[in-house]
């Protein structure tokens, strides 16, 4: 099975880019709903929701960056077959 690169590049990218802002967006809903009240900025330096934007926007990027780059494989395969 031969698997081609440039596929997996792209939708890699096109995952990471998706990842970030998806858990960004995220990560500041929940921050700014449940993490308002606590007064994490004393201890941290960031606010609740921007320090749940920047962990949710890594979580994100992480796993949609793999799951792009799955997903783009596995449809250049399928499309590679029919030819």
């Amino acid at each position: 099975m031969k698997r081609k690169l440039l596929p997996g590049i792209i939708g890699g990218f096109i995952g990471f880019v998706v990842g970030v802002f998806g858990g960004g967006y995220l990560g500041l809903i929940v921050g700014g709903t449940f993490l308002g009240g606590l007064e994490i900025y004393k201890h941290t330096g960031f606010e609740g929701y921007e320090l749940a934007a920047y962990v949710g926007a890594i979580i994100g990027a992480l796993v949609v960056t793999v799951l792009g780059a799955k997903l783009a494989l596995r449809i250049a395969y399928k499309t590679g077959k029919k030819m």
